[in-house]
Order: structure tokens, then C-alpha cells, then sequence
């Protein structure tokens, strides 16, 4: 593995020159330090966060939509019958 294991402090820059501590694993650190050098500011990672957002919420709609259909299809094909009473027994 690469890198310390815990956290890494990592300082972002804001637009007016103010600096946010961010103490984060090795792998959002890592993701953070992309972001902040692709995108350049933190107002457009916040976005790209917010899409990203919106596309995993999505997902876990459809996911769930998909898993009701297959139900409702399995519920379709299967024929229910209550049992009703329980036969009495004979007595000798």
C-alpha cells in the first residue's frame, strides 16, 4: 500500500483566500487533492458532489423500482389459495 494509514490533513483554498482543514483518509484525500487540481475551486467539486448525488439517488430508485416489478411478476405467476379450516378428524 501506498501512503500512511489514518488520516491526512489536507487544506483546501477557498475563492477569498480563506483555507478549510479537511482531515480525511487516504483515499478521500486523494480524491479531494484530484478534485481540487481538475476542477480548480472548491465551488465546482461541491457541484460535481451534487451531481454525483443526484445519479446514486437515482439509482437506488430504479433499483428498487426493478425489485417491485420482479416481485409483482413472481406474484402473478403464482397460484394462491387460502387453505381454509383444517379437516375435522373422525372419531372411532
Amino acid at each position: 500500500m501506498a501512503g500512511k494509514k489514518g488520516f491526512k490533513k489536507i487544506s483546501l483554498e477557498l475563492n477569498h483566500g480563506e483555507t478549510v482543514n479537511v482531515y480525511a483518509g487516504a483515499k478521500v484525500a486523494a480524491a479531494l487533492e484530484e478534485v481540487k487540481t481538475k476542477l480548480g475551486d472548491l465551488y465546482h467539486g461541491v457541484r460535481f458532489a451534487e451531481v454525483l448525488e443526484a445519479v446514486y439517488e437515482t439509482g437506488l430508485k430504479n433499483g428498487r423500482r426493478e425489485v417491485i416489478e420482479q416481485f409483482d411478476g413472481l406474484k402473478s405467476g403464482i397460484n394462491y389459495l387460502n387453505p381454509g379450516q383444517p379437516k375435522k378428524k373422525k372419531k372411532k
